[in-house]
């Protein structure tokens, strides 16, 4: 059953990276921005290239071919942001396994160089009256390049410390609310700025303080700024049990806490907060982490355990989880559960994780339509191939905030 597994794995495989192809030959000569991101582009097929190569070794090649082809791209076109998912800090994510090779050196030092530039950019024209997502999260914001920067050897010292400070002022207070509260208007959709039409101070892991108090977690861990980041991790568990819908869904929260939430400290439940999604992007499997990292770094036994039985309630109620994706689908959730495995030693998980590989033919019996890293066939590959071998050649997974190193 394995080897059948491992077959149909690498026949999608092979077939992603033939679509890869034949839009490469497309877009030869066209500018396509998605081609640059991590989350949808070569950055994360790169990724995957370099993790499947025991597969196929003649796919060897490719890396060499796409990695040519994206550098021809950036000298032509440049870069937007030094975002994680969308810019210079994703292209150098997949990069680092290459680190050694003479070609990248200098790509990766130019691009590293174009962080700190973007970051000390960022930082510098920042208003905390109007602040939103794309400012901090892991995937367009500040806690996304922390996180690479803590990845990489000779660590800027200087840079990371900048954003750590960046991110503890979130966690200040500003006019009585928490200064990460993101105002009406600011929100990431406009969905979210009819059901919290006064704002709100997000939860999720993608655009959240979930992912802040992740990477935060990540940076104490590493040794920065222990003392500080402990305040702050405090106050951010606190949020957490406060605000907990302990009275009909235990281990969940809302996506957002809102101004009379806030003020009142009490949870307000409307009609349209009944929407509650188990996934890495939002809901109770991303928040999950953040409570099995901090209760790591206190050596505290209710936070770690309370952590196991988040993550295992997700895996059994799976609430509007319909897709296989990282982001808002099962492969999320599955990476989840292996870092748990990895870090607490539990096996509370084998079974859901069993299960999905089990499932591998239906999971692709659709064409290939999205071959993206969050939302589409490069992730499923990436967490498939992590259930089966966990040799770790690249640093995929800690793009998700997840650190089997913490």
């Amino acid at each position: 059953m394995e080897e059948i597994k491992r077959k149909i794995l690498k026949n999608k495989f092979g077939r992603v990276i033939l679509e890869w192809d034949r839009r490469i030959e497309q877009n030869t000569y066209r500018y396509n921005f998605e081609e640059f991101t991590l989350s949808s582009g070569l950055p994360g097929v790169i990724l995957l290239l370099l993790e499947m190569e025991d597969l196929d070794r003649t796919y060897k090649s490719k890396i060499d071919q796409y990695c040519d082809y994206l550098y021809g791209k950036l000298s032509k076109y440049g870069l937007l942001t030094g975002s994680l998912y969308s810019g210079a800090a994703g292209i150098t994510l997949s990069l680092l396994p290459l680190k050694k090779d003479l070609r990248f050196q200098n790509l990766i030092a130019s691009l590293n160089d174009y962080i700190s530039y973007y970051v000390d950019k960022e930082i510098g024209e920042f208003n905390i009256e109007n602040v939103t997502p794309p400012n901090y999260d892991v995937i367009e914001g500040l806690s996304g390049i922390l996180m690479y920067l803590l990845l990489i050897d000779n660590i800027d010292i200087k840079l990371v410390t900048k954003i750590i400070i960046f991110l503890l002022t979130l966690l200040d207070d500003n006019d009585s609310l928490i200064a990460m509260y993101i105002k009406t208007g600011n929100q990431m959709s406009e969905a979210e700025n009819e059901i919290y039409p006064n704002g709100c101070l997000n939860t999720g892991m993608s655009h959240g303080l979930a992912g802040v108090g992740s990477v935060l977690a990540y940076a104490y861990k590493k040794g920065f700024m222990k003392k500080e980041i402990l305040h702050g991790l405090e106050r951010i568990i606190q949020i957490y049990e406060k605000f907990e819908l302990v009275d009909k869904n235990k281990f969940h929260w809302k996506d957002g806490i809102d101004y009379n939430e806030l003020v009142n400290n009490r949870t307000i439940l409307k009609d349209n907060d009944l929407f509650i999604r188990d996934a890495w992007c939002y809901g109770s499997p991303g928040i999950s982490v953040l409570y099995l990292y901090i209760g790591l770094i206190q050596d505290n036994s209710y936070l770690i355990k309370k952590a196991i039985e988040i993550l295992y309630r997700a895996t059994k109620e799976m609430r509007n989880v319909d897709s296989n994706m990282i982001c808002h689908g099962k492969s999320g959730i599955v990476s989840i559960c292996i870092l748990f495995r990895k870090l607490t030693k539990t096996r509370k998980f084998d079974t859901f994780i069993n299960n999905y590989t089990d499932e591998i033919e239906s999971i692709f019996d659709k064409d290939i339509r999205n071959l993206g890293f969050l939302e589409g066939t490069t992730g499923i590959i990436l967490t498939l191939n992590e259930c089966f071998s966990n040799k770790g050649k690249t640093q995929w997974m800690k793009s998700l905030m997840l650190f089997d190193d913490f």
